[in-house]
Formats: C-alpha cells, structure tokens, sequence
C-alpha cells in the first residue's frame, strides 16, 4: 500500500464503534449463493476481489448491463441521473474519473466498512444468517439486466434479498425512520400494509408508504426479481446515532415489469451508440 493510500485508509475513525466495527469486518460472512431454480447465472466470479484489485476492471464490468443500482435510473425515479446520461455512460468506452475511483471514495470505503456490522446486527435480530453472495449475476432471460446483492437471507421459502445502506445526516431526509419493520433498542414493529400490489400509485409513493427512497425500492425490486423473493428488506445504519432500522418490502409485479421493458429499450438505445454492448442472448 503506497503512503498516500495508507494515510487514507487511517483517515476511516469509527471512534467508540472503531472496534466492533473492525471485529465484524474480520467475521464478515461471504459465500456462494445456491442458484440452482433460480433466474439467475454467474457473471463474475468474486466481484468485491475484482473491486479491491481492479478498480477500473470493476467499473468496466459494470457498464456491460444494468444493475440494480440503475433500475431508479432506467424508471426516471432517480434525482442524481437522467436516463440519457446513463444510455451515454454505458455505451462509453472511456471510464470517467469518478468511476476510475469508485473504490477509493470515502463514502463508499465507509459503506464497504460498515456493511459487516449492519449485516452481523441484521442477522442478530432476524435469528437466521445474513450473508453477502460473492458473485455477480446476470438474469438467464433478460441478460441486459445484471445483479449482486448486499446481503441475502433464507427462510422456509427461500432467499430474499437485504439491501445493506448506511445514511447520513444528508440523507435522512429521504426516510420515515417510524415506518421500520425492526427499530434497534426499540424492536420488531408491526409488518406494513402491502402498499406494492397497488397498480395506481406511484414509485414514489410506494416507496414513500414504505419510508424508504424510491432508488432504494426499485432497487429492492430487482433484487427480489433474482431472487424470486415475495418480500425484501432494506437495513441501514443511521450515523447519526449508529442505530440500525429495517424496512421491510413487499414485491411489486408491476415495477419489476417494468424494470424488465425498459431496461430492454434503454439497453436497445446503449447498443444503437455502440454495437460493442451487444449482449449474448439478444
């Protein structure tokens, strides 16, 4: 490691959590996913090894399909990103310096930090493992759309996905902390409504009736579809207290429908801008 990457690995004090924190990073639970009957194929083998020691290689990879981090941009429910500037991102064979770097920013060194506590506290209060699959994926019938997940989880039916987030004071703003399935010190809540079967409102209002963002349940969305998961649970981390809230999701035909068509146009406009991008199986 070169001095200036040391330095900012030193720079990453978790303070009085410092230590929990370091010991759920070493216990961290990573493993294959079982997806036998599953939608699913493996894309890339060990995709957080590509990450540590290849940053660009990680975002070229990431380019060659749309992941759920891109469904709320896909469905025009992102605030950050116009759908025609991810069209043009991923049809680019020049990476940005953003992308270049992607490992290196602060916010995501502590996201990748933090996600082994959320995970090894999630696990606690479910009392069934959570653990985070290694792989990248990429869906048997519609291969533009690709996968990998925070954290997965098990019960009688299955997997189901637990989306891993740590939200700062910026950030709270977009969640209703009251409408969590379990609250840490407080508990298990009452399950919601299923505000997903609605056909008429919208993304933004289910994601809202759920108080999460709606980036976050498109997301969800995706991950449930390769999973073919009935329900999903967002678990984050609030920094402001370090106490961990978790919502649970129901799934949602009708924006996963969706997710699957306009991913399709969206990937039809990446291949017209480069024939590079044409995927086996379209």
């Amino acid at each position: 490691m070169d001095p200036e990457e040391e330095q900012l690995q030193m720079s990453l004090d978790y303070g009085q959590h410092d230590g929990e924190v370091r010991q759920a990073m070493s216990n961290a639970p990573e493993k294959d996913l079982d997806i036998s009957g599953l939608p699913i194929k493996i894309y890339v083998d060990d995709i957080d090894k590509v990450l540590e020691e290849d940053h660009e290689q990680f975002a070229i990879l990431r380019r060659n399909g749309l992941g759920g981090s891109d469904s709320s941009i896909v469905l025009g429910v992102n605030p950050y990103t116009a759908r025609s500037e991810l069209i043009k991102q991923k049809a680019s064979n020049i990476l940005t310096e953003e992308e270049k770097a992607v490992g290196e920013k602060t916010a995501v060194r502590k996201g990748n930090d933090l996600e082994p506590l959320i995970i090894t506290k999630t696990t606690k209060f479910l009392g069934t493992e959570v653990f985070k699959p290694k792989d990248m994926y990429r869906f048997k019938e519609y291969p533009w759309l690709t996968m990998n997940f925070d954290g997965v989880s098990k019960n009688d039916k299955g997997y189901y996905p637990v989306e891993i987030k740590v939200v700062t004071m910026y950030g709270q703003k977009h969640y209703d902390f009251n409408k969590a399935y379990f609250i840490e010190t407080e508990g298990i809540q009452p399950f919601p409504p299923n505000y997903a079967a609605s056909e008429i409102n919208t993304i933004e209002t289910k994601a809202m009736q759920y108080g999460i963002p709606p980036y976050y349940y498109t997301q969800l969305q995706q991950e449930m579809m390769a999973l073919d998961a009935e329900f999903g649970l967002l678990s984050v981390l609030r920094d402001s207290d370090w106490r961990i809230f978790t919502f649970f999701i129901h799934r949602d035909p009708f924006v996963q429908s969706r997710i699957i068509t306009e991913g399709y146009k969206v990937w039809q406009e990446v291949m017209q801008l480069n024939p590079e991008r044409k995927i086996e199986g379209m």
